[in-house]
């Protein structure tokens, strides 16, 4: 994230701690933690703790919903070829 964007990020007032967002998602605290640590999920980290938006956990989750829906389709469809 460019310094830019964690200005905006910080700016956007509506920043939760990765413990809280845990509580809203099928996700472990720790599991999200190591997402924001890899860049997969958008969050800053403030002294040693790391923090998110609901946006940004909501766009995550969708995208592995997103995710997953194309794995089974594909899957479905190779069963039906074996049938």
């Amino acid at each position: 994230m460019s310094e830019q964007e964690k200005s905006r990020f910080l700016a956007s007032g509506s920043l939760i701690s990765i413990g809280e967002a845990a509580t809203n998602t099928p996700y472990s605290q720790e599991y999200l933690s190591l997402l924001a640590r890899k860049g997969k999920l958008k969050a800053i980290k403030i002294s040693r703790d790391w923090l998110t938006t609901r946006e940004a956990v909501l766009s995550y989750v969708k995208s592995q919903e997103q995710k997953h829906r194309r794995i089974l389709a594909s899957l479905e469809k190779s069963e039906r070829r074996l049938a």
